[in-house]
């Protein structure tokens, strides 16, 4: 999964640089009165699936804004546990983001709904965001599957310990 993660960022962060330099040759263009037609479009487009893209790295990196003003009046145990009840939310709210999207992208594809400039078929961008989405879900569900096995792993050395 951290592999799946790094490779989705590092196609993010070339989206980026292909934004930057669209909307930089665009500006330049402009001054001599020839813009790219359809640059706002492209622009949006891509940012969409920048940002869908980069969201799975973020999660691993826990690069996301929380805040920690109870980290220090909790104990372990407790920050534990609302650490945990945090991944559950989280991911509760990405697979319905996931969800969402994709059924957005479905219902996009059926009515044909494409951008206006350039009638660039905007489901993509909707199916990219649900399934990138739908992925940062099962990152920050797949911790919460491997706490039982870890206790169980550790509860028959735990019994011999006291033999």
């Amino acid at each position: 999964m951290r592999s799946l993660g790094k490779g989705l960022n590092l196609i993010s962060a070339l989206i980026l640089g292909a934004i930057t330099s669209l909307i930089c040759t665009d500006v330049i263009l402009r001054l001599f009165r020839y813009p790219i037609p359809g640059s706002y479009d492209i622009t949006e487009l891509l940012t969409s699936l920048m940002l869908s893209l980069a969201i799975l790295r973020s999660f691993q990196d826990e690069a996301q804004i929380k805040i920690d003003l109870i980290d220090r009046v909790l104990k372990e145990n407790e920050l534990n546990m609302v650490n945990l009840f945090s991944r559950l939310v989280t991911a509760f709210f990405l697979a319905i983001l996931s969800i969402s999207m994709i059924y957005s992208g479905l219902n996009s594809y059926i009515s044909g709904e494409v951008s206006m400039t350039l009638r660039i078929p905007l489901y993509i961008c909707y199916i990219a965001i649900g399934l990138n989405a739908g992925i940062a879900s099962l990152n920050e569900t797949l911790p919460i599957l491997r706490i039982p096995q870890e206790a169980m792993t550790k509860l028959p050395k735990l019994g011999r310990e006291r033999i």
